[in-house]
């Protein structure tokens, strides 16, 4: 398995597959409802919605750094507001991570071994340090959505 294989697999894993760290982001968002994701059971936390939409944001810029566009994020960009908290918003939500891991997916597949050691778009680092960034991303933040989950008593 090539170093690139071995990065789709595992952001592949963790977003919806054999997570070896624990349950895939999936499976912990699978029957979370519009007002779990919007709780505050940590009031000074992120709450599961906010980081849904932080997780979609990041790899969008992950994917725009791949196709060679250099791309930063705003404060306010980079964990973004729930300004409606319908079921439908969720809904919409939850496919806009899912459309984000897709499209990330497919940037990587583009690449070749040898493009990891090229700097990403915008940045002072490699593309490989990025994309090992990403997959540590997506674990931390499954993780702590996992955590709000038991706080909130979702189990």
């Amino acid at each position: 398995m090539s170093e690139l294989e071995a990065i789709i697999d595992e952001l592949k894993s963790i977003h919806d597959g054999d997570a070896w760290h624990g349950p895939s982001l999936g499976e912990i968002l699978s029957d979370v409802t519009a007002e779990q994701a919007a709780a505050k059971p940590i009031a000074t936390a992120h709450n599961i919605w906010e980081l849904v939409s932080h997780i979609a944001v990041w790899e969008n810029v992950f994917t725009r750094r791949l196709e060679g566009h250099p791309t930063q994020l705003s404060e306010e960009d980079d964990f973004p507001t729930v300004t409606d908290a319908s079921e439908e918003a969720w809904r919409q939500t939850l496919a806009h991570l899912n459309d984000s891991h897709a499209k990330l997916l497919s940037a990587i597949s583009n690449l070749a071994d040898e493009d990891l050691n090229e700097t990403a778009a915008g940045t002072d680092y490699s593309i490989r340090f990025m994309l090992r960034g990403a997959v540590r991303h997506s674990v931390y933040h499954a993780g702590q959505i996992a955590l709000l989950r038991r706080a909130a008593s979702l189990g």
